[in-house]
């Protein structure tokens, strides 16, 4: 994973752009709800998912409030908070119970009303193997031209 090459997406309806390894396999738009994007590497029983998406933040949350809620939500073990993001991470949890050897990372941008979402699902003893993956969700710029 370190030497992949990384492709670019581009989203048409938000104008976002993502990264992901080449060897991953891209979900067709069509297939998603608009704003939504599904890469995907799948071998033996080693699934990792990176997806992005767009949310409404409907109740005009703060980076602290929202936070605060998907922390919850998400059951999250780990947090760090931007100017205009933050960061969860933690064990992947499904109806309220942990998923056995799966973590999750994402990182939320509040842009206006909008949450920009990057999400990456990965098996635990592939932690190492998706620090590529994790800087470059951490380091995610929504729009590419905004240093």
């Amino acid at each position: 994973m370190k030497l992949t090459r990384m492709k670019e997406y581009h989203d048409d309806d938000y104008d976002y752009v993502v990264r992901y390894p080449a060897f991953f396999e891209q979900t067709a738009d069509s297939l998603l709800d608009r704003g939504c994007s599904r890469f995907s590497f799948w071998q033996d029983s080693t699934e990792i998912v990176q997806t992005t998406f767009v949310g409404p933040n409907a109740d005009s949350l703060t980076i602290e409030k929202a936070m605060e809620k998907y922390a919850t939500e998400l059951h999250a073990t780990k947090q760090q908070k931007g100017e205009d993001y933050f960061i969860l991470s933690g064990v992947l949890h499904s109806d309220h119970s942990g998923i056995g050897g799966r973590r999750f990372y994402a990182k939320f941008v509040k842009h206006r009303r909008l949450w920009f979402v990057q999400t990456l699902a990965y098996p635990e003893d592939c932690e190492q193997a998706v620090q590529k993956l994790i800087c470059e969700i951490k380091d995610w710029k929504v729009w590419k031209n905004v240093n």
